[in-house]
């Protein structure tokens, strides 16, 4: 009767350890099923920023490109008129003196623009990478958040 009792008593601790530990996995799994959904949902943010901070590279691009084009073509009004103006320096003694100080504005106008021109793009390229790292930052820090 003893050994009776003390096997069904073992056989209940058995049972009672394999419940516990069936309940310990059931919440291991949970609990890596909650971490994988979380990883998931900060890779999805993490391809949405890099989405949007792609786009917002191609788009200053587009926009440097259109702005090189138009400095290109300032540039060459500005050498046009620097050629019609010495060719009317030419043709008047008096206004020599005139069309070479033009032509010195008008190359440091050439080089303003561009130099201009550059620094507006770096500035933009820059005010979007600010914003698309905070957007970065902000996504970490939730995913931080949600994993303590």
């Amino acid at each position: 009767m003893q050994s009776l009792r003390a096997g069904a008593a073992i056989a209940l601790r058995n049972d009672q350890q394999s419940k516990q530990a069936l309940t310990q996995a059931q919440q291991a799994q949970k609990a890596t099923e909650n971490k994988a959904a979380r990883r998931l949902q900060h890779a999805a943010a993490q391809q949405d920023n890099t989405h949007a901070y792609t786009q917002e590279i191609q788009r200053l691009e587009a926009g440097r490109t259109a702005d090189a084009a138009r400095i290109a073509s300032l540039q060459h009004h500005l050498r046009t008129t620097a050629t019609q103006h010495a060719q009317a320096a030419s043709d008047a003694a008096a206004c020599r003196d005139l069309a070479d100080q033009h032509q010195r504005l008008a190359a440091l106008a050439v080089q303003g623009a561009g130099v201009v021109g550059e620094f507006g793009d770096l500035v933009a390229t820059r005010d979007a990478q600010v914003a698309l790292l905070r957007g970065q930052i902000a996504t970490d820090r939730k995913l931080l958040e949600q994993s303590q």
